[in-house]
């Protein structure tokens, strides 16, 4: 009687590993890479209804009959996204197949954002990657205070740990490592300059997070950010309200790689214009090493540091030289956005400075009740330019893989 009962629970406990290790699928994905070959690529496909995405999800590729299983990661929203990475090589005209499972996913690696009372603090792998400014940043010294603001991406770091970006240069203490203000503007009939904080006329500030969230796949904040007109009587006014979807992915080939959604709306009932200007918008001050013969530009249209500024651009890349070792950081601009390929503000001559902006060759009226939405993409690995590379990445984000989600057994 003994051995049958331990028999039976033998049996259970095998059933019940079986069943672990090997779950009924509910619904089958099939990502096509079209006719672009693919590297370690993120892929995302929304989630219907049907699908409990506040239940535990575990994704498995299928391949000559065997599940192997592939970290994965449901982002929130409006539009519930399941988001992967399509490791390793997918050649152009393929596809993969996966299933997904009502399951406990494997765990480890992955992004990490850790909340600090001054900053949001992103790691890879366990290596920091980059800091956002939350809390307002006092310039250092005797850099005027009129130079404080919030809501900026300060520092970053390369795979290997240098400093990509800068903050209060000397020659222009309003850049901020990567940040977004607009430049010559008109609200209410002020002219309002959200971008040379020195003209004390605007700023932008960090006004609360909506989402942080960390995981194997990528981590992503939601931050709020208002661009107030210093102009008005009181204190201000907020002329535009913002907020930063940013994702950082664990691409896993010793690269950094992360998007920034900036979402815009008037703040109230009055429009804000935006006059045609050479800058403003997305930006990115460089490294104080990155200059002279060793600090390259290329673009995706082959210009150059001495050609490209006023051009429009797929991608652009800068790399440079700190202490003996060479650095590229490549940024993208998604065909989604509404001035598609966006014209960029590139110095001819001195240090790093990069800006993609929209309303360089025409202005631009934000009317109230609407939301202008900009993507962008950047990369950073280590290595000389490669505009092979640059453009399979780009191509990557904005021309990715097709993803087709379907019932398990439907067919």
């Amino acid at each position: 009687m003994k051995m049958r009962k331990t028999a039976c629970v033998c049996a259970a406990l095998c059933a019940s590993l079986c069943a672990a290790a090997d779950p009924a699928p509910c619904a089958a994905i099939t990502v096509a890479a079209g006719d672009q070959a693919r590297i370690d690529t993120p892929v995302a496909v929304a989630l219907p209804p049907w699908i409990n995405a506040a239940r535990e999800l575990a994704l498995f590729e299928v391949r000559d009959g065997l599940r192997t299983e592939a970290p994965a990661q449901v982002a929130f929203g409006p539009v519930r996204e399941l988001r992967w990475i399509l490791s390793g090589a997918t050649p152009a005209g393929t596809a993969r197949r996966f299933e997904l499972c009502y399951a406990a996913p494997r765990g480890g690696g992955g992004v990490r954002l850790a909340l600090n009372p001054r900053t949001l603090d992103v790691s890879v792998g366990g290596a920091p990657f980059f800091s956002y400014n939350h809390a307002h940043v006092a310039p250092p010294g005797k850099i005027p205070p009129v130079f404080i603001r919030s809501g900026y991406i300060h520092p970053m770091f390369d795979p290997s740990g240098r400093l990509l970006t800068e903050d209060f240069p000397a020659d222009h203490y309003h850049h901020k490592g990567i940040w977004g203000p607009w430049t010559e503007t008109t609200f209410e009939g002020h002219d309002v300059d959200f971008w040379n904080l020195g003209r004390k006329l605007g700023t932008v500030q960090f006004a609360g997070f909506e989402r942080v969230e960390s995981g194997p796949v990528f981590g992503r904040f939601r931050a709020k950010q208002e661009h107030v007109d210093l102009t008005q009587p009181g204190g201000g006014k907020v002329a535009l309200d913002e907020v930063w979807d940013v994702c950082v992915w664990d691409v896993g080939d010793g690269g950094r790689l992360w998007d920034l959604t900036s979402e815009q709306a008037c703040a109230g009932a009055s429009p804000l214009f935006l006059k045609q200007y050479r800058y403003g918008g997305f930006g990115y001050r460089g490294p104080k090493e990155w200059e002279g013969d060793d600090y390259k530009v290329l673009t995706s249209e082959g210009h150059t540091k001495k050609n490209s500024h006023g051009k429009t651009s797929r991608w652009c890349a800068h790399s440079g030289v700190i202490a003996g070792a060479r650095s590229t950081i490549i940024f993208m601009c998604s065909p989604r956005n509404d001035r598609f390929p966006e014209p960029m503000r590139i110095w001819e001559s001195g240090g790093c400075f990069f800006n993609y902006c929209p309303v360089q060759h025409r202005e631009w009226t934000f009317e109230p009740g609407k939301t202008y939405v900009f993507r962008y993409r950047v990369y950073i690995h280590e290595g000389d330019i490669d505009a092979e590379r640059a453009e399979r990445l780009w191509r990557d984000f904005g021309e990715p893989p097709v993803a087709t989600l379907e019932p398990a057994g439907s067919k």
